[in-house]
């Protein structure tokens, strides 16, 4: 996808244009920012616009020709798409194919192009093997990596990266993107992208999962919050977890958790005196008004930034049973 058509990010894009157009683009480049905000996107249009046949005079690929075409299809022999396996790690064998290869020139394209999905996920044996190539990359090769947890990565291999950062989209943005691009009702759409906490990838995970189970997880771990007993409260975590051979998911735990952080946002929205139609859990306004009740505002902003925590931690593969007793512990 070219990257006039990525939704958000104008400046970054912008600046990307730019850097292939003067030929001033880095070697080296590490896209951070949440999970499922566009980087995976913006990454793959760095390979179309560097080895567009026709492209713009922004810098931008046309999206069309026969190399824009093979790099969507991911059939195009130099761009290179390394990701995580079934275990959620990259290995080094992986990593030192992508290297070999490297060492020829591209072959049917301009620039050889090295996209690593997730890059946290690169084991350390694996990121070694790439340092001496990040920081002399070899000729026509360029290497973007994309990661939620930037900071997990070994420090000799971010100094060797330009570090780009993304933020969140706002629910505008996010409706645009499940509307075009994932054919889901506007009216959906739009409900989605309230709960999904500035991440069109979220809103997909919610559209794909039961959207009520992981409200009615988020609810039970809200509604526990202040109690004094901290048994109790550890057991509604245990119940929101779930037994061992029905256990919650890593992805639906997430769910859950932006589910609570939407739910916060609506009580924050209450306390600051905003109408129930703007909530983005206007359909249960007797939960959000009894969660008020039991969040006055300070816990309220508390509580929202235990959930950021949170999530932060599960991104980086922090065990779902001890986060979910954490974030129980500080409401």
């Amino acid at each position: 996808m070219p990257f006039r058509d990525v939704v958000g990010h104008r400046a970054l894009t912008a600046l990307l244009r730019e850097a292939v157009t003067r030929g001033t683009l880095p070697p080296t480049l590490l896209l951070a920012g949440p999970a499922g905000v566009g980087k995976w996107r913006v990454a793959g249009a760095v390979a179309e616009a560097l080895n567009c046949q026709a492209p713009a005079a922004d810098g931008d690929a046309c999206g069309e020709c026969r190399a824009c075409d093979r790099i969507q299809r991911d059939v195009h022999v130099d761009v290179l798409r390394l990701t995580a396996d079934e275990s959620g790690g990259i290995k080094v064998d992986v990593v030192r194919d992508a290297l070999e290869r490297c060492g020829f020139r591209p072959f049917e394209g301009a620039r050889r192009v090295v996209l690593i999905r997730d890059a946290e996920g690169l084991l350390e044996a694996a990121q070694n093997a790439l340092l001496k190539s990040l920081e002399e990359p070899p000729p026509a090769t360029v290497f973007v990596l994309t990661s939620a947890a930037p900071d997990a990565l070994l420090r000799t291999v971010r100094s060797r990266t330009m570090r780009l950062t993304f933020g969140r989209l706002p629910p505008a943005d996010i409706a645009t993107v499940l509307t075009r691009d994932h054919d889901v009702a506007a009216g959906e759409a739009q409900r989605l992208a309230m709960l999904a906490d500035g991440s069109p990838g979220a809103a997909l995970t919610l559209a794909t999962s039961t959207l009520n189970e992981s409200r009615e997880g988020a609810i039970a771990l809200l509604g526990a919050a202040g109690a004094g007993d901290l048994a109790a409260r550890l057991a509604v975590a245990k119940s929101v977890v779930g037994e061992k051979k029905d256990e919650r998911t890593r992805q639906e735990l997430q769910a859950v958790m932006r589910a609570a952080s939407a739910l916060v946002r609506d009580v924050a929205a209450l306390h600051a005196g905003a109408d129930h139609r703007v909530l983005a859990n206007g359909d249960v306004p007797e939960v959000v008004a009894a969660l008020a009740r039991r969040l006055p505002a300070p816990a309220a902003r508390k509580a929202f930034a235990t959930l950021d925590r949170a999530l932060t931690a599960l991104e980086r593969n922090a065990g779902t049973k001890v986060v979910t007793e954490w974030v129980a512990s500080e409401l």
